[in-house]
């Protein structure tokens, strides 16, 4: 009797491992912030959860946070999408521009940015960036003066994209 129920426990664990597996694989997982170029909309240390689910049926959005893996320094960190594919932005007097058909330059509204945050090329001068490749995105930091981003290393293809970032309420 006592090995049927070794056997029935050990069954229960093998499943809830493998559906555990299963949620981290596809549909969400924990994280933490590690650094400071999120601030203020995450912090150093906060929590966070990555949601791999929906990106499995859209594709990221300007203003989503998105987790990616930067492959210059080879570790996973978050950032937000500011262009997407096609996207021709520019970088001028401490603000972020899109070039929208006939329309021209429209500086891009970042309600999200602390006050006084400026954002500027990694040269400091007034930048265009060629338009977005194709399945790729431009990513940057809110805390822009702490932000190592697409300023620096380019726009991030698509399949190193894992997730959204969602700060859970509790």
């Amino acid at each position: 009797m006592f090995l049927f129920y070794i056997k029935q426990t050990f069954k229960i664990v093998i499943a809830f491992v493998l559906i555990l597996l299963f949620v981290r694989a596809f549909i969400a997982e924990p994280g933490r912030v590690n650094g400071r170029s999120m601030e203020l909309t995450f912090l150093d240390e906060d929590f966070f959860v990555v949601n791999k689910f929906t990106l499995l049926f859209r594709e990221p959005r300007r203003g989503d946070v998105v987790q990616f893996i930067d492959q210059k320094e080879k570790k996973v960190v978050i950032k937000r999408v500011i262009g997407l594919p096609g996207d021709k932005l520019s970088i001028k007097d401490g603000r972020v521009f899109l070039l929208q058909q006939n329309i021209g330059w429209v500086e891009l509204q970042e309600s999200y940015l602390a006050p006084g945050i400026k954002t500027y090329s990694e040269t400091q001068q007034d930048t265009i960036y060629l338009p977005v490749p194709e399945h790729s995105y431009f990513l940057m930091g809110d805390n822009r003066p702490m932000s190592g981003d697409s300023r620096v290393y380019g726009s991030v293809h698509r399949s190193a994209i894992y997730g959204l970032v969602i700060r859970p309420n509790f």
